[in-house]
């Protein structure tokens, strides 16, 4: 039905490709793999968790679930027949040999001879999933190479700690006008990753600031040239509504401090903490910033009332970040993403639409100010690229996610990069970074958009015939005419009607793996 922007896995993946091999070779100096390495800050719950996770692997696998089946499965479908409200599984049985916090139908069931064989058939069946799974046996992995998988030795065990520890990614591109989704990537392979990335919830991080910019720029007309006090701040227990216990003082990422007056669209490039919290403390309450993502299509529910999250303390999706950057390329309205415009049935009757949705979430003026900010924030980082654009970098907590969210006149891209588990990481800035991670995929993107030649556009100016209230134009250059980003036609051969031109980028049908 669909079809990737490159007919070529090696070349649509050796930015992602790139990172994984960095990583690779980071473990490698450290010699150590993601599940065994411990630093300072590594608790023992965290060890134990990783502990409980291959465990977890284990059991999800297709050799696991095969093995118990022919080894207990009939057994168990008995036991549960016989025995009402019985629902047995690998946490209930083993729960029943320690013969702790037992319900009604599991000691019932305990009664029973046909328990005594399941007993005596799980034990031998763990025995054997221990030799099975540590025995070295040909192989398919993933790789990154032009068939996206190699042929190898090694025990199922290593196999499945193999296939966690490659970082993960998930984007979407969006079309601000109309919400159409042009390109959607759930992950680096659907055959071995089934994952859909772009539907995980994870830290934003600096991504999240140019909320609180925008709300603080159309609330307290706050310019862009404002200088703030790049110092340690506080924002006390029982201060405006923010509802703290304690005091709260973030650091900046660096853990340094200059001490010296910034310009918000300096602050903002760089992601400094403090500017961030300045903001926050302005206004008092967490509130505004709540509702202006409410207006932008976020679900208010993942955003903790707390100021931390004028440092990207929240767990979104990609889904939810790009819809709400939608905002910024299209004047202050929010586009609600579409991927599926129409289904028909066999007669051609539409038995299902979806209508684009927009509404004004941000005034116009605050919402240029802001488009100008973003597009100073990734001024000179953007390599060939022609088209006028902006966008904003975030990093979590330990280099744990990397994000870029990037806005053109035709094109929204959202990208996340990490691992499945927060161990799965760099353990530097240098490499572990949004600017390194993520941003690189969204440049390489729009710089393959940009051969096809189509006429050129730019983002939009206020309406309104009122100034804008920030001295900014003085300093940030002028909207310059740019490359308007279009997607190459696919033909659909399905009744669902996706939005014109929509590119959904996934590698592979998907099939079972091999482990």
């Amino acid at each position: 039905m669909t079809q990737s922007y490159s007919n070529t896995p090696k070349r649509r993946w050796w930015r992602t490709a790139k990172v994984q091999k960095t990583l690779n070779l980071w473990n490698k100096g450290i010699k150590k793999s993601p599940w065994d390495y411990k630093d300072d800050k590594t608790t023992d719950a965290e060890m134990a968790y990783r502990k409980r996770k291959l465990a977890q692997l284990v059991r999800y696998s297709d050799r696991y679930i095969a093995m118990r089946d022919q080894a207990i499965g009939s057994l168990e479908a008995d036991l549960e027949t016989d025995v009402d409200g019985l629902r047995l599984g690998d946490a209930a049985i083993e729960k029943m040999l320690k013969e702790k916090d037992l319900s009604g139908p599991q000691r019932e069931a305990m009664e029973s001879e046909k328990w005594n064989e399941l007993k005596r058939k799980w034990q031998a069946f763990q025995q054997k999933v221990e030799l099975e799974f540590n025995k070295k046996t040909k192989m398919t992995v993933f790789d990154y190479n032009e068939d996206m998988e190699k042929d190898t030795v090694m025990s199922p065990l290593d196999s499945l700690k193999y296939h966690h520890m490659f970082l993960q990614f998930g984007s979407l591109a969006i079309d601000p006008k109309n919400g159409h989704v042009k390109a959607w990537i759930g992950g680096i392979n659907h055959k071995y990753f089934a994952y859909d990335h772009t539907r995980s919830n994870r830290q934003v991080g600096s991504t999240f600031k140019p909320f609180v910019y925008a709300t603080a720029i159309q609330l307290q007309g706050v310019s862009p040239c404002m200088e703030v006090d790049d110092v340690p701040r506080t924002i006390s227990a029982g201060t405006g509504n923010f509802q703290l216990l304690q005091d709260w003082t973030p650091r900046n990422s660096t853990g340094k401090y200059t001490y010296r007056k910034m310009r918000l669209r300096t602050a903002l490039k760089q992601s400094v903490n403090t500017v961030s919290v300045f903001l926050m403390q302005q206004m008092g309450s967490t509130e505004p910033v709540i509702e202006l993502l409410d207006n932008m299509g976020v679900d208010t529910k993942k955003i903790p009332k707390q100021p931390s999250i004028c440092l990207g303390a929240a767990d979104m999706s990609v889904m939810d970040m790009t819809g709400a950057y939608t905002t910024f390329a299209n004047n202050g309205y929010h586009s609600k993403p579409i991927y599926i415009t129409r289904i028909e049935d066999k007669n051609g009757r539409t038995i299902y639409g979806q209508e684009q949705k927009d509404n004004q979430a941000l005034q116009e003026e605050p919402n240029y100010v802001m488009v100008e900010m973003l597009k100073y924030a990734v001024r000179g980082t953007m390599g060939d690229i022609k088209s006028e654009i902006g966008g904003k970098t975030g990093t979590t907590n330990d280099y744990v996610d990397g994000w870029f969210m990037g806005i053109t006149p035709s094109l929204v891209v959202g990208t996340w990069a990490g691992g499945e588990d927060r161990w799965i990481r760099f353990l530097s800035l240098a490499e572990g970074q949004g600017s390194r991670m993520a941003k690189p995929f969204c440049k390489e993107l729009i710089l393959s958009l940009e051969k096809t030649r189509r006429p050129l556009a730019t983002m939009p100016k206020p309406i309104s015939s009122a100034p804008v209230a920030t001295s900014a134009s003085a300093s940030i250059a002028a909207i310059t005419t740019t490359v308007a980003l279009m997607t190459k036609a696919l033909a659909q051969e399905t009744m669902v009607v996706l939005p014109q031109r929509v590119v959904t980028i996934f590698t592979k049908t998907p099939s079972a793996p091999a482990r």
